[in-house]
């Protein structure tokens, strides 16, 4: 019993042999074998009948050592062979395809039916020709790549030439035959139970690895117009703006059409080639950390990719990096600013689909796009969007804009037709090609608009070297069991209406904190972070060279040691090394001297470097924070340790992503004080309720001071909110105003007595900060929307203030306050 004809058992040998010595697959996953039962008949499903997917799979079981397709599995007369195909080639010409179900697998069923003894496994294996992870393309290839459709013999045959070395290969879980008969041994419709769970993960392999089966674009359009929600707001339209029907279903279409991608997977293919000649010009290197993260994902979930946002290259980058791992490439949010002439419509076959900045006052265009988006979700298509809204210009996490996220959670309760799994991604640049510009708008230079022009004008800088580009992704955040945390009685029951429930908020607030906790969690520490932390601490941004290699080694050994998430990863080049990568980009400069050399920054080097350092200072800002204890005391008892670090640890913890709550934190200052003291920064009393620093001679308590500096701009910050606002009185200011104040005596500050880096007055650094005293009752608000607060309580963050910021410093910040 066979589904190959005669014809095809004859050339069956002929291009085994070719497979053999031409097709070199990848196989995914690799530990496969594991999943199989050794002393089950193995049965192997193909999605369609192919001579040459064939022999590819005799040629995959031969190198693993499985059993082979067509080898005999009995002496049984009624077994058959074991390999059954999903879809066969019907008709004279073969112009037919007939998806019934396979002869085979009702034999297969009938078995397990009337045999309780009998029973299989049958593991599903798709072939992806033109898709195979990390293999350079060629420009032909893009013609014979894999899609949706079942391509005719010629282009099997010219794929196998093509693309016999860029061929993915996954396997299946396998499906054991007993336990399905046995739920419904004697029911007519048994067999198709199985041949469902097949095609089901034929579906969600082909989804996963090449994205969904996208129709056409206007066919998309279409089903979003005829969506109740939409049809709703036409009637509105028509009625609040006295429109015909017509007009209001042109003004629907016309923002479909708008917002709508035009995915096209040849096009995906060859810019993935393009892309490929672009980051090798561009980096030494792209490094990907935590991949297992997104493999960990199940089958079938939709996923969200939430990065944070670096740059423009993000999303290339990491569409690109999805896609060389076997991932389909996902539908990328993007600001209608990017919606540029041709730049546009590259943008759209690649996977991008546009939002504007606002959607208020709009509700007609805020229909549509909420149906396109959970449009997309049902079919299944992974989803990419920046919750923090823009790229950062200083290197720290933004404050998550929660609209995006309020539309997925509001779609997928309407309609949960996929869980849903968000995948937070970390970005670590060496370099930036919007460096420059940042610094700009930092200084105060008006955003510059985005143009085709602006585009042509960055290309000389392309030019340069730009080091390695990393890629980390954070630990998965399926949505179910936060929605089930606010809503126990929740049902996963399609809600069919647009009500905002009132656990709504409360969900999109955590999911938004936890995806920047976890995108932080997963960082990757370079010799360029590290560079940064360690000069951007000295007054002068430069160190002599011994003393900068052992700054350097006892960093990465404080991130090593004492780990902030087992999902950071740090550098393995020791001090001379780093120092050796920092010379060769033009970061670090040399300093001949007879003592020693000394290497140092630029000063506009070491501006654009501060945002690197702030890429990684989360890592060691409660280290840092301790070491701050201990720059005017040489000994400090725990209680104080404490009490310190719940002072601050709530506005630190905030401002920066940190993943502790505050009941944690007495635990985790007493590991990071052991860390300290097993490097030798700190010594300790013999029941450690008294930690005292290194003599002041050492090297030890100049390393231990370098480290307590990382964090004092952060409470220099602090201090001069707290001061103006004790200036001012309670009353006197509003929450805009304090915050101009605050920015010019940053920046007079910044001009006076450090170095002039604008991301120490960034004004938005302030406004989180005073939000936060409101949020925690700090401050409070009249009825004219001036700051109000007890005086007692703003003294109490003084006093603890004198414990960390030397009285020179202080005195610094209350004569320019006082001005």
């Amino acid at each position: 019993m066979s589904d190959l004809t005669a014809m095809e058992r004859l050339l069956l040998p002929l291009v085994r042999r070719f497979v053999a010595l031409w097709v070199r697959p990848s196989i995914l996953p690799d530990n496969f074998t594991e999943a199989l039962h050794k002393e089950r008949p193995v049965f192997y499903a193909l999605e369609k009948r192919s001579v040459i997917d064939l022999a590819v799979l005799e040629y995959v079981c031969s190198e693993r050592s499985l059993p082979m397709p067509l080898a005999p599995l009995g002496s049984g007369a009624f077994l058959p062979e074991s390999v059954l195909f999903m879809a066969r080639r019907a008709g004279f010409l073969g112009q037919r395809i007939d998806r019934r179900m396979p002869d085979a697998l009702r034999t297969i069923n009938g078995l397990a039916t009337a045999d309780p003894a009998f029973d299989a496994d049958i593991v599903p294996v798709s072939l992806f020709w033109g898709r195979a992870p990390d293999r350079e393309r060629s420009w032909l290839r893009l013609w014979v790549a894999e899609g949706w459709d079942i391509g005719g013999r010629f282009r099997k045959l010219l794929s196998l030439v093509v693309n016999g070395r860029n061929l993915l290969v996954l396997i299946g879980e396998p499906l054991p035959v007993q336990p399905g008969a046995d739920e419904t041994r004697g029911a007519p419709r048994s067999p198709r139970r199985l041949w469902r769970q097949l095609r089901t993960q034929f579906r969600n392999q082909r989804t996963a690895t090449i994205g969904p089966d996208l129709s056409h674009r206007r066919t998309i359009v279409a089903q979003v117009l005829r969506t109740q929600l939409v049809r709703e707001n036409v009637r509105g339209e028509m009625q609040s703006r006295s429109l015909s029907r017509r007009d209001a279903l042109k003004a629907a279409k016309g923002y479909a059409y708008e917002i709508a991608a035009n995915y096209s997977h040849t096009f995906v293919v060859f810019m993935s080639g393009v892309l490929g000649r672009l980051w090798n010009r561009l980096y030494d290197g792209v490094e990907l950390a935590n991949f297992s993260s997104l493999g960990s994902v199940e089958d079938g979930a939709e996923v969200v990719y939430a990065p944070c946002h670096r740059s423009h290259m993000d999303y290339l980058l990491l569409s690109y990096v999805v896609y060389h791992k076997g991932f389909a490439v996902p539908h990328i949010a993007a600001g209608i600013n990017l919606n540029l002439p041709v730049i546009g419509s590259f943008l759209r076959r690649g996977g991008a689909f546009f939002m504007r900045r606002s959607f208020s006052g709009n509700a007609l265009y805020s229909a549509v796009f909420t149906k396109y988006l959970g449009l997309m979700m049902a079919r299944g298509h992974s989803i990419e969007y920046f919750i923090e809204g823009g790229r950062s210009r200083t290197g720290r996490l933004l404050k998550p804009k929660t609209g995006m996220l309020a539309m997925t959670v509001r779609s997928y309760i309407r309609e949960p037709t996929r869980p849903i799994v968000f995948v937070p991604v970390y970005f670590g640049y060496e370099r930036l090609v919007e460096g420059r510009t940042y610094i700009g708008e930092l200084s105060g230079r008006p955003k510059e608009k985005e143009s085709v022009f602006m585009l042509l004008r960055t290309i000389p800088e392309l030019r340069r070297r730009f080091g390695k580009v990393y890629v980390s992704f954070g630990e998965p955040l399926p949505l179910d069991p936060v929605i089930l945390k606010h809503n126990p009685a929740w049902d996963r029951e399609p809600s069919g209406s647009d009500d905002r429930p009132a656990w709504l908020s409360p969900v999109v607030t955590e999911l938004a904190s936890t995806i920047m906790t976890r995108i932080n969690a997963a960082a990757c520490v370079t010799p360029v972070n590290l560079i940064g932390l360690v000069l951007l601490a000295t007054p002068r941004q430069r160190m002599g060279e011994a003393d900068l290699a052992r700054m350097l080694e006892l960093y990465a050994s404080l991130l090593r040691r004492a780990p902030y998430s087992d999902k950071v990863w740090v550098t393995d080049m020791d001090g001379e090394s780093m120092i050796g990568y920092g010379v060769s980009l033009g970061i670090l400069k040399r300093q001949p001297h007879e003592l020693g050399d000394i290497l140092y920054m630029s000063e506009e080097t070491s501006v654009l470097t501060s945002y690197f350092r702030n890429n990684a200072l989360h890592l060691l800002l409660l280290p840092s924070l301790i070491a701050c204890a201990f720059l005017n005391n040489p000994k400090v008892a725990r209680a104080d340790l404490l009490r310190l670090a719940g002072r601050v640890y709530p506005y630190v913890a905030d401002e920066y992503f940190l993943r502790w709550s505050e009941a944690e934190v007495p635990g985790v200052v007493d590991r990071m004080l052991e860390d300290l003291f097993n490097h030798g920064l700190l010594a300790a009393s013999e029941d450690r309720s008294e930690w005292r620093r290194p003599p002041a001679e050492s090297p030890e308590a100049v390393q231990l001071s370098v480290l307590a500096r990382a964090t004092v701009p952060i409470i220099e910050r602090y201090y001069i909110a707290v001061s103006l606002l004790l200036k001012a009185g309670s009353g006197r200011l509003t929450q805009d105003a304090l915050e101009r104040q605050c920015q010019l005596t940053a920046q007079r500050m910044s001009m006076l007595y450090e170095l002039n880096s604008p991301e120490f007055f960034d004004r938005a650094l302030f406004g989180n900060f005073l939000d936060l005293l409101r949020a925690r009752r700090v401050l409070g608000e009249s009825a004219d929307g001036r700051l109000t607060f007890e005086p007692v309580m703003l003294e109490a963050i003084v006093n603890d203030a004198q414990l960390v910021l030397h009285e020179q410093i202080r005195n610094s910040i209350l004569q320019v306050v006082h001005r």
